[in-house]
């Protein structure tokens, strides 16, 4: 995989910001998080989670997973992002993911993100085998983050957004993470900054 396009989102999520997939008509990129969307209200988006749950274990304690994912999972290569966040409480413990992948083998492309938001989110002590636990697992599906003009217009609870104030740089932050605007006003305030949205299937 290339590890060039894969992100550590913030939370105050810091990114290396990645633009939006071209060459894509958002009809086909709605049709796949509309997928995404029917399964996440299936009791195979629990296997998923419990599937991803099982790998971080072995992860932390050396060991090896012995569950299947079973779950069929729908498509996304080429056309949605993909970011697996980690909390515990309402703190954050890592985030990781990206808006394009190289990755076409979605397991992979899960348990990379997976270990990235344990041990390569740099903001945080990696993840301590007695927290996995109360720890939660959240995988975020979405689409290219696309240009708005107004902050406050934007639906936090379907869309996150990315906030891109210079030198390449963006914060990005997905649904299950923003409470409100106010927060990322007070960010903005005073800066030149690219605001963009991004509709997202929460997964947890």
């Amino acid at each position: 995989m290339n590890r060039s396009s894969a992100i550590v989102c913030t939370a105050l999520f810091v990114a290396v910001f990645i633009s939006g997939v071209t060459g894509i008509s958002s009809s086909a990129q709605d049709q796949m998080l509309e997928q995404w969307e029917e399964f996440s209200q299936k009791p195979e988006s629990k296997q998923l989670i419990q599937w991803l749950r099982c790998q971080a274990r072995a992860k932390l304690t050396g060991t090896v997973c012995g569950e299947q994912l079973k779950a069929t999972l729908p498509s996304y290569f080429g056309r949605l992002g993909i970011f697996i966040t980690l909390t515990k409480g309402k703190k954050v413990r890592g985030c990781y993911g990206a808006f394009s992948h190289t990755c076409t083998d979605i397991k992979e492309l899960l348990l990379d993100y997976l270990s990235g938001a344990m041990t390569r989110d740099a903001r945080y002590e990696p993840l301590d085998t007695g927290e996995l636990e109360t720890t939660s697992i959240i995988l975020s599906i979405t689409s290219p983050p696309q240009a708005v003009t107004d902050l406050d217009s934007v639906d936090v609870l379907r869309y996150g957004i990315s906030v891109n104030c210079g030198e390449g740089i963006a914060s990005v932050y997905v649904p299950a993470e923003i409470r409100g605007t106010e927060f990322l006003q007070k960010h903005i305030k005073g800066k030149e900054c690219q605001i963009s949205a991004f509709r997202a299937v929460t997964i947890r």
